[in-house]
């Protein structure tokens, strides 16, 4: 019996051994900072190039030498944070180098516990941001800039046909004012749209302001409908619109709302079917005030009906067709942002329905309200 006891002894130093140079080979070799700390914040063991990080603040992995006092100041309030609550702290923040310059470190920190479910330290894993960064800020330099210059033309546009409606080069054919008045408010629409725009690249989280007022919703359901009304002749498609008696007034940012009803109807018209129609229901639901269409198009499967508001996950995907997944996604945000809420609903004899709500009554109308993207 001695000898099992000796022997269980040296297997288990065995794996302990293996296990040992295991981790200190896996620690040594990850090209990224993780290491861990005891309660008390001392250094235990970490990834290659963990120790002159946190000793020293020098991220040997970019080469970057940063300012160790301010950083390990932050850090430390933060470790105390994270042992005597128990809590996980997730952020991301810029940190200056020696030389004043600013960088982004995404820092991850969690506790470490014992047997007896005690905390005994934490592990910390960093990471630097400065590429994405960098990518981020590119990207969005790249469509603020695309963005002003299609200003340009656009407003030439307004400005062209507001000369033509007026008769400043010659009387217009009764039968034409129409379709000119109609790309006079596409050209205006889509000049409302590169405002937002810009003001959202402008802010580096994709924030929008909603300007609210007071606007039927009615009158812009029927003013999206006539923007629409060439592209659904081409597609076969009748558009009818059935409202109730009641009042469609509603408190919302015009631009916004009217960007969800054209992405609801161009994805309507779309994947309708030849030669079906197309039937808008404008109505009150106990506190809201609704907007929604029924179309015959193909069945979307109810696992779908949730994730086609999900970011990249298009309408489009439902029928293997090209599409980004963003007019959907965009919309949900919007809507949720008024306190609305959107909806789908499918069915298998090819009838589908999308919609939202909004809330009739607005508490604090003065109050600054935001969509992020």
């Amino acid at each position: 019996m001695e000898f099992v006891r000796i022997n269980d002894f040296l297997h288990s130093k065995e794996r302990f051994f293996i296990n040992h140079y295991q981790i200190e080979a896996l620690l040594e070799n990850i090209p990224q900072i993780i290491y861990m700390k005891d309660y008390d914040g001392n250094y235990i063991t970490g990834t290659k190039h963990a120790r002159k990080f946190v000793e020293k603040g020098i991220d040997v992995l970019h080469g970057i030498k940063l300012d160790f006092p301010q950083m390990k100041k932050t850090n430390s309030a933060e470790d105390r944070f994270v042992v005597e609550n128990n809590k996980i702290v997730s952020t991301e923040r810029e940190i200056n180098d020696i030389n004043g310059s600013n960088h982004w470190y995404s820092i991850y920190k969690a506790p470490i516990h014992d047997f007896d479910n005690n905390v005994i330290g934490l592990v910390v894993m960093v990471n630097n941001n400065d590429e994405s960064k960098l990518l981020n800020a590119q990207r969005e330099t790249f469509v603020a800039s695309l963005g002003h210059d299609l200003k340009n033309p656009t407003l030439a546009q307004i400005r062209a046909v507001e000369l033509l409606l007026k008769g400043n080069f010659g009387e217009i054919p009764t039968e034409q004012r129409p379709i000119l008045e109609m790309v006079l408010d596409s050209c205006r629409y889509m000049n409302a749209m590169l405002a937002s725009l810009l003001a959202t690249y402008r802010n580096e989280k994709g924030v929008v302001k909603l300007h609210y007022e007071e606007l039927s919703l009615e009158d812009l359901a029927c003013e999206c409908v006539d923007e629409m009304i060439y592209y659904a002749k081409d597609k076969e498609v009748e558009i009818y619109i059935e409202k109730e008696r009641s009042s469609s007034k509603i408190f919302a940012d015009k631009v916004q709302i009217k960007r969800v009803i054209m992405n609801l109807l161009s994805n309507g018209i779309k994947y309708a079917y030849k030669n079906s129609k197309l039937q808008i229901s404008l109505y009150n639901e106990n506190n809201y005030t609704c907007f929604k269409f029924e179309n015959n198009s193909p069945y979307i499967p109810r696992d779908k009906q949730e994730a086609i508001f999900a970011r990249y996950v298009s309408y489009a995907e439902a029928h293997k067709e090209l599409g980004i997944g963003l007019g959907l996604y965009s919309s949900q945000k919007i809507i949720e942002a008024h306190d609305g809420k959107i909806f789908v609903e499918s069915f298998k004899d090819n009838r589908n329905i999308f919609g939202f709500k909004l809330p009739n009554n607005i508490a604090d109308k003065e109050k600054v309200r935001t969509v992020t993207f």
